[in-house]
């Protein structure tokens, strides 16, 4: 099944702006006090591995870690703070 990715207007031009054209999103492990969890990652290097889909929209290559837990195969990508952050997740 194919994978929608919206990216909103503000990343783009947050991503022309600092001159970069790669984000990687993957999960992270963290550990709290009491409970073990799993929280996105997202950088703006290509990954050391190949265990991502690599989707290209527009300038955009968009790595996304395979058997990355999407709903409904939807990934948006929006601003939040200085950042990118994934919406539908």
């Amino acid at each position: 099944m194919a994978i929608s990715i919206k990216v909103d207007e503000a990343v783009q031009e947050w991503m022309k702006k600092k001159n970069r054209t790669v984000i990687t999103v993957s999960l992270k492990a963290t550990r709290t006090c009491c409970v073990s969890a799993e929280d996105v990652n997202i950088s703006y290097k290509n990954p050391q591995n190949n265990n991502y889909l690599l989707i290209q929209q527009n300038s955009l290559f968009i790595y996304l870690a395979k058997g990355l837990p999407l709903k409904k195969n939807e990934l948006h990508l929006s601003m939040m703070g200085k950042s990118i952050f994934p919406l539908y997740i």
